[in-house]
């Protein structure tokens, strides 16, 4: 018997409609000369003065002792045509592969130490401001420390529970399943 209650799956489901933005986050482990790396989509700005930015992270991934123990980390927010790179990268690889595909796309150690990828739209370098567990879960909040110069492109996006660029987003009611749906739906899920 599953400990999640019955409409988690389909609130799950239903979330997985709210686009968002498709970052590769990084941290260099300076002393064994490792680069710890993830995708993560739930990024958000946080404060604006002094600047910080929000990251939803699952509490698995390796470079999260790294991180929370203070070592600068990098966010490159990712274009479309970093869609290969991201389906490398989040497919049941090695470190070594994921590694070799990062240096293939063009991947970078910067000043701080953690990689960077100098054609991503913006990379944003910070340190840890503060965490916080949220279930599987843990809110990362980082002072931003610079940022890179700016890239003219589209982003690439997390939608419906996959990658995608803004031209291939569906559009039409046809594509949307969502539409067909009774609104009531959800409304029932919540009471």
């Amino acid at each position: 018997m599953s400990s999640r209650p019955e409409h988690t799956s389909s609130l799950y489901d239903s979330f997985a409609l709210y686009g968002s933005g498709v970052t590769l986050v990084a941290v260099r482990d300076v002393p064994g000369d490792q680069d710890r790396f993830f995708i993560a989509a739930s990024v958000l700005t946080s404060s604006v003065n002094p600047f910080t930015i929000a990251l939803s992270v699952g509490q698995d991934r390796d470079a999260l002792p790294l991180i929370t123990a203070g070592a600068p980390w990098a966010v490159s927010v990712l274009s479309g045509l970093h869609l290969p790179l991201v389906r490398r990268l989040t497919a049941r690889t090695t470190h070594a592969e994921r590694l070799d595909a990062l240096g293939a796309a063009g991947a970078e150690v910067s000043p701080e130490g953690p990689l960077w990828l100098p054609d991503a739209l913006v990379t944003l370098w910070c340190t840890t401001h503060a965490t916080m567990p949220l279930h599987d879960q843990l809110l990362l909040v980082g002072r931003v420390l610079r940022g890179s110069s700016h890239q003219a492109d589209l982003p690439l996006l997390r939608w419906n529970r996959d990658f995608h660029t803004v031209a291939e987003l569906p559009n039409g009611e046809a594509a949307v399943p969502s539409r067909r749906r009774p609104v009531t739906s959800l409304t029932t899920e919540l009471s």
